[in-house]
């Protein structure tokens, strides 16, 4: 994944926002490529829906989304790096930074209606690593199931 982990956050101890802020859009759009291909299968619906949140949470237009998740999709290639990865971002984001990009990845796994296994099991190690409660995790994924109007 990021070939020097500690270089990527170097920047996010106040001095350089603007810096600080494409990390977190770059951290938050490979988790949600993470989890969109946690089934081995990123269905068109996931597309969509991971197209849109991004736009909609970064306040992108269609050309600037797709260069994120671009830049995003190659770090994301690296995938044997994702645990270390999370746990960096545990420590350089504060909890309502970690619990929001919680709730955009559960968006994208109810994206298409299913909560398949291995969805699910990575999304508790993602919580776990980002030292979330068990129990604000599962409030997120119910307050998601039921935006998505599952039951």
């Amino acid at each position: 994944m990021f070939s020097n982990l500690a270089k990527f956050f170097q920047n996010d101890d106040g001095r350089d926002e603007a810096a600080s802020a494409q990390n977190l859009r770059l951290a938050t759009c490979v988790l949600l490529l993470e989890v969109a291909y946690a089934d081995d299968e990123f269905s068109n619906e996931e597309q969509e829906a991971l197209q849109g949140i991004v736009a909609r949470r970064f306040e992108l237009d269609p050309a600037a989304t797709q260069e994120l998740l671009a830049q995003a999709e190659q770090e994301r290639k690296g995938a044997g790096e994702l645990f270390a990865f999370a746990r960096q971002v545990d420590e350089h984001y504060p909890r309502a930074r970690k619990l929001a990009i919680l709730e955009l990845l559960w968006d994208v796994v109810y994206s298409d209606g299913v909560l398949e296994a291995h969805e699910d099991a990575l999304m508790h190690k993602l919580g776990n690593l980002l030292s979330i409660r068990h129990e604000e995790l599962m409030a997120l994924k119910v307050r998601v199931r039921r935006k998505h109007g599952l039951s």
